[in-house]
């Protein structure tokens, strides 16, 4: 016989918090929110009760409440990399290029060669026209990463990308009067 427990019958937060670790790991969202919201209306919510709604809320695509919650998490823990990054995506997500930006660029400070934050910086940065940047942050994800790394074939298939674009660029550029062999602008010289 089974015994079905309410959630207001689970008064300890470090329960909830390890049974709401397996619904996201079931991937039953409502009911880990559930349970989420329980802790997080208490005096002194648990940090990882914070950031593990946060992503439940970012999965549903609830972006600015995601946000709302690492940014509580990060003021308790600054040096939080992975929150950080978390909150940088849930900007890129609801098209907030800017914040995104500055969330990547602040890992890349205390961390240069984070490799998640490497690639989807160089994403956005191309997203920008900002290719040159991009295949900078590429370059720096390609040497540092090893090889077998997600974001390291990722960024390799972006920094291809990136150069058929660029490529396809220059060969427009060549047909439009380059292939007269004119200088564009006085520096330029062909060799």
């Amino acid at each position: 016989m089974t015994v079905s427990r309410n959630i207001s019958d689970i008064s300890a937060a470090d329960e909830l918090l390890a049974l709401a670790r397996l619904d996201v790991e079931k991937n039953q969202l409502d009911s880990a929110l559930e349970k989420l919201k329980s802790i997080l209306g208490g005096p002194e919510p648990d940090p990882e009760a914070m950031s593990m709604a946060a992503r439940v809320y970012a999965q549903l695509g609830l972006f600015t409440r995601a946000q709302g919650l690492f940014r509580r998490f990060l003021v308790a823990h600054p040096g939080a990399v992975n929150e950080q990054f978390q909150l940088a995506m849930t900007h890129m997500n609801n098209s907030e290029p800017a914040e995104a930006e500055g969330f990547f660029n602040a890992i890349l400070a205390s961390t240069p060669t984070h490799p998640p934050a490497l690639f989807y910086s160089a994403l956005l940065l191309s997203q920008q026209g900002k290719t040159l940047d991009a295949k900078r942050s590429l370059d720096i994800l390609l040497q540092s990463a090893p090889a077998d790394n997600l974001y390291a074939g990722r960024g390799k298939q972006l920094r291809d990308a990136i150069d058929a674009g660029l490529q396809a660029s220059f060969e427009e550029e060549q047909r439009e009067g380059g292939a007269l062999g004119q200088p564009k602008t006085p520096g330029d010289t062909y060799q």
